[in-house]
């Protein structure tokens, strides 16, 4: 048996007749489909109890649904296959695994994800946590009146980019402690991308034990705003002058103020320190 897993709050999730066109598809394979809101499962585990060890759990949605689930999901010990329909608006974990499958089995790498540390709590995330600049876009995009896509998280981009004022910072890289005084944003990455399509760590892997930090530093506004479109080509790194780019185990930042930090997407304000790491 298919169960179908969506999130109501998304944009696709919202909508029952593309879930039932969903079904559709599915059953067509001679499977069995079921479908349930992911709100209204209480307890995961139980649920997961009551399925057969053969069912294929089938989630519909895009990162933000991926995080919440793996996070929930962190400590059970689940039997059945996982994986996602692609149908978010953002997919950058799905674009990492360089597939064009439809449904694409996810189990294998929910089981080694980083981990964000940030007011005594700890989360994984999917593609990268980052704070500064990212996070404030991040924080324009969630709060827009507009649907969330590739041209308006450009635009609060460059919104982004007239309102951030760079932060000072005390950074600590395996042990290695350095201070920048004028850091757009850092960016801790597991994948090469993120904002939808932005190849913001071009030599990221999520199957490497390292993390990869990527800051943009000292480079005044008007250059950023030029750089920012080669991002989405990964070409941004060539101005190694401000754009910087490490691979570490663990990585912490103090901000000398309050500042947002985005986990896949995902918005935090105020953070004034966060850690990442893998768990061994």
């Amino acid at each position: 048996m298919d169960i179908l897993l969506y999130n109501p709050l998304s944009r696709n999730g919202k909508n029952p007749k593309f879930i039932e066109k969903i079904a559709k598809h599915l059953r067509k394979s001679g499977n069995a489909v079921v479908s349930y809101s992911l709100l209204s499962i209480d307890n995961v585990d139980s649920f997961l109890s009551g399925c057969a060890d053969t069912d294929r759990i089938i989630i519909v949605g895009g990162d933000g649904t991926i995080n919440r689930l793996a996070n929930v999901i962190a400590t059970l010990d689940i039997k059945q296959d996982i994986f996602m329909y692609q149908a978010g608006t953002g997919n950058d974990f799905v674009r990492s695994l360089k597939t064009k499958a439809k449904i694409v089995p996810i189990k294998k790498y929910l089981s080694i994800l980083p981990s964000v540390h940030f007011h005594d709590q700890d989360r994984l995330f999917l593609n990268g946590a980052g704070a500064g600049l990212d996070g404030f876009i991040g924080h324009l995009v969630n709060t827009s009146k507009y649907k969330k896509n590739k041209l308006n998280y450009f635009r609060h981009a460059f919104e982004g980019f007239a309102k951030f004022k760079p932060i000072s910072a005390t950074l600590n890289v395996d042990g290695q402690e350095f201070r920048e005084n004028k850091l757009w944003f850092a960016s801790m990455m597991n994948s090469p991308y993120f904002g939808g399509g932005m190849k913001i760590a071009p030599t990221a892997n999520r199957n490497e034990k390292k993390l990869q930090l990527v800051m943009v530093k000292d480079v005044p506004k008007w250059i950023l705003i030029l750089i920012f479109p080669t991002i989405y080509l990964g070409w941004h790194v060539i101005f190694k002058r401000w754009v910087k780019v490490m691979n570490a185990d663990v990585i912490s930042i103090s901000f000398d103020k309050p500042t947002y930090l985005q986990i896949d997407g995902d918005v935090e304000y105020p953070i004034d320190q966060f850690s990442t790491y893998r768990a061994k």
